[in-house]
């Protein structure tokens, strides 16, 4: 019997419940008219038949094994440990059954740092940790590997100036400042993650075109900490040394290697100058926890920000005044190799159309929700429709599924990959199904039945989507739609 497309859209919908361990078998028999659209009765039949003969062999228990393999250790892009692993996902999908299962290398322009540092010079002596604290709750986080503070792509630089605080950094906070007679030429921005949200390379483009000299961006507990709940270890809120980490890349006008714009960085590509990307910073940058970031705050004697520009640390914010910092960041910017592990189960009727599967491996430790939880349910997922395979039911089209590596700096792995094969996917590809984050903090996302389903999809194939979500169950019963 062949696998419909269809199947993969229930199947990512039960891979959602997988990760609040739902047993498969809890999903209840479909009734045997039960409409779907574009079916016919007898079809419409069948594939529930084959839907139901799927949901049997998935195991929570094996998607967190998959999970745990996943987040052993910190696994940046470019790391040894990232390498390794896209080893051992090429290994499991050919032990699976998976056919022409391959490894691609790109040669990337990769970024991470030799070293950094942040003291207060002026009026008074402080040198921010940049590291975040280890729990006794959490052995994990007392892991060597574990960075200090960076951002991916952070022009280097030994900076020292007054501080300007800039609330969220977007360009109509610039204008409020300019209104107050407040340059921030030559000076450095100290600006928050999400007040309202905007992407932190969106904040570091900006604060380049006003002049900025360096730029630092942390997370007020207003938006991540003690005033939305419980902190870690206690709650799933940021404590006073939480540092999100990222890149400040401005993919959004290049994505991929920033030296090969528009071409796949496959061995032996040319590269232009780093001076050439369009997509690299030329400012440096360094992410703070508030713990870091308060002594700025406190210490700045100038005019008091406006109501929705002060945050909930227990100071006065103002615009600046009298804090100087000295701040150094030593970027390596070496070539360094990027994997793609991908590989593809033939379809059975239409061979050269493909679905394509995908989900980023990199993180920027351990990855407990993005990426792995998405890779542990890809996993899982790849397992049992292998498993179909192996009954003889294969796919109507082709299903190709790739672990991307190098996402999390530029949307990179997925970019080259896309580039080199774009003649392929232009006659070829049918639909792309991604998963970054199969699970999330219950208690900060959930809805009354303890579970948190946000999907997306074009439009085209979004009512696809939502008549899958009601032939999956959620573990209080209903279906994962109702829920």
């Amino acid at each position: 019997m062949p696998l419909g497309y269809r199947n993969l859209y229930v199947f990512f919908c039960s891979f959602a419940v997988l990760a609040f361990a739902l047993s498969a078998q809890q999903k209840q028999s479909e009734p045997p008219g039960s409409p779907i659209l574009g079916f016919s009765p007898p079809h419409a039949a069948a594939e529930h038949q084959l839907e139901s003969t799927f949901q049997s062999i998935p195991s929570p228990d094996k998607a967190r094994e998959w999970h745990r393999a996943f987040t052993a250790e910190p696994h940046p892009a470019a790391s040894d440990r990232n390498n390794r692993l896209a080893d051992f996902v090429a290994d499991e999908w050919r032990k699976q059954g998976w056919e022409d299962v391959t490894l691609r290398r790109y040669d990337i322009l990769h970024s991470r740092p030799s070293s950094v540092s942040l003291e207060i010079t002026a009026p008074v002596h402080f040198t921010a940790s940049l590291r975040e604290d280890a729990y006794q709750a959490d052995p994990d986080t007392k892991n060597p590997a574990v960075s200090r503070s960076y951002f991916g792509y952070s022009a280097s630089g030994d900076v020292t100036g007054d501080v300007v605080y800039a609330h969220s950094g977007n360009p109509e906070d610039y204008d409020l400042l300019r209104k107050n007679g407040i340059s921030v030429r030559s000076k450095i921005v100290l600006v928050r993650y999400s007040n309202p949200y905007s992407y932190r390379g969106f904040k570091a483009l900006t604060a380049e075109r006003e002049g900025a000299a360096a730029l630092l961006i942390y997370s007020d507990p207003a938006e991540d900490g003690y005033t939305k709940g419980k902190v870690f270890p206690d709650g799933p809120w940021g404590p006073e040394s939480h540092i999100q980490r990222g890149a400040i890349t401005y993919d959004y006008i290049v994505p991929g290697d920033p030296t090969t714009p528009g071409w796949a960085s496959v061995p032996g590509a040319k590269h232009i100058a780093p001076e050439e990307a369009r997509s690299l910073p030329k400012i440096p940058a360094l992410p703070l926890s508030w713990r870091d970031a308060k002594p700025l705050l406190e210490n700045m004697n100038g005019p008091e920000a406006p109501k929705d520009w002060q945050g909930t640390l227990p100071i006065t914010y103002r615009f600046t005044g009298a804090v100087k910092v000295h701040m150094k960041v030593d970027m390596d910017t070496s070539m360094q190799p990027y994997t793609v592990a991908e590989a593809r189960i033939r379809g059975r009727e239409l061979p050269n159309e493909w679905v394509l599967l995908g989900n980023h491996r990199d993180a920027w430790a351990f990855g407990g929700v993005d990426p792995s939880s998405g890779t542990a349910s890809m996993m899982e997922l790849t397992r049992s429709l292998g498993e179909l395979k192996q009954r003889g039911i294969r796919p109507r089209r082709t299903i190709v599924v790739c672990s991307w590596d190098g996402e999390e700096y530029a949307l990179t792995g997925s970019t080259e990959w896309g580039e080199q094969f774009a003649n392929d996917l232009k006659k070829k590809l049918v639909a792309y199904l991604n998963v970054d984050e199969s699970v999330a903090g219950a208690s900060t996302t959930a809805g009354p039945d303890g579970l948190s389903f946000s999907p997306s999809a074009v439009a085209s194939l979004a009512p696809m989507l939502v008549e899958a979500s009601k032939d999956v169950r959620a573990p209080a019963g209903r279906s994962l739609y109702e829920a």
